[in-house]
């Protein structure tokens, strides 16, 4: 008995694996670029130039959480995604007990 809406588990599984491992690979990506972004020096030793240098640190902080925020949104994704793919395996698995009954 196949799925009436045309889901296979294992395609399911293997999209999570993918979802997982971009997830990884942008954690590092964005835990390398961390450093760079949040500590900008200022180029001179007056007031703007610290100003600015401090507003660069700041928007550098907020891009990080919101990459930190991003990423961990898509490993939930990619284990919402292998989740079903084990329930549509297990629903067919008790259709197909139950049509043999």
């Amino acid at each position: 008995m196949t799925l009436p809406i045309g889901v296979d588990p294992a395609l399911l599984g293997m999209s999570a694996g993918v979802e997982n491992a971009g997830a990884a690979s942008m954690a590092a990506a964005a835990g390398a670029a961390a450093p760079e972004i949040i500590a900008v020096l200022p180029p001179g030793a007056d007031a703007v130039s610290a100003a600015a240098a401090a507003a660069l640190n700041a928007r550098g902080a907020a891009t990080t959480a919101a990459m930190s925020e991003f990423i961990a949104m898509r490993g939930l994704f990619a284990d919402t995604m292998g989740v079903s793919g084990v329930s549509y395996a297990a629903t067919e698995t008790a259709n197909t007990i139950a049509s043999t009954i």
